[in-house]
C-alpha cells in the first residue's frame, strides 16, 4: 500500500490548527491517524523515513529514538540499529 501523502497532510495540518487533536496525535499516533482514515503498514512506514531496508525491529528502535529525543527536544542519536542515526 502506497503512503496517502495527501491524507498525512490533512491529518498534520489539522493537528497544526486543532491543539486538541495535537494532543491526541501525540499521546497516540497509530490510533489518532488509523481514526482518522489514516492506514500505514510498516512497509509504507520505512519507506516514507528512507529506510526501505531496515527490519522491523530497526524501525521500532528508530521510531522509539526520534520519539523520545523529540521530547527532549534534542537531535535523534543513539539508535542502536545500523540506520542514518547511530
Amino acid at each position: 500500500m502506497a503512503i496517502q501523502r495527501e491524507t498525512i497532510a490533512q491529518l498534520l495540518d489539522r493537528a497544526a490548527a486543532d491543539p486538541t487533536f495535537l494532543q491526541q496525535l501525540v499521546a497516540d499516533p497509530l490510533g489518532t491517524a488509523l481514526s482518522a482514515g489514516v492506514q500505514l503498514s510498516a512497509v509504507d512506514v520505512k519507506g516514507w523515513l528512507g529506510l526501505t531496508d531496515a527490519t522491523d525491529e530497526e524501525l521500532v528502535e528508530v521510531l522509539r529514538v526520534r520519539v523520545r529525543h523529540s521530547a527532549q527536544g534534542q537531535e535523534n542519536s543513539g539508535c542502536s540499529c545500523s540506520c542514518e542515526y547511530e
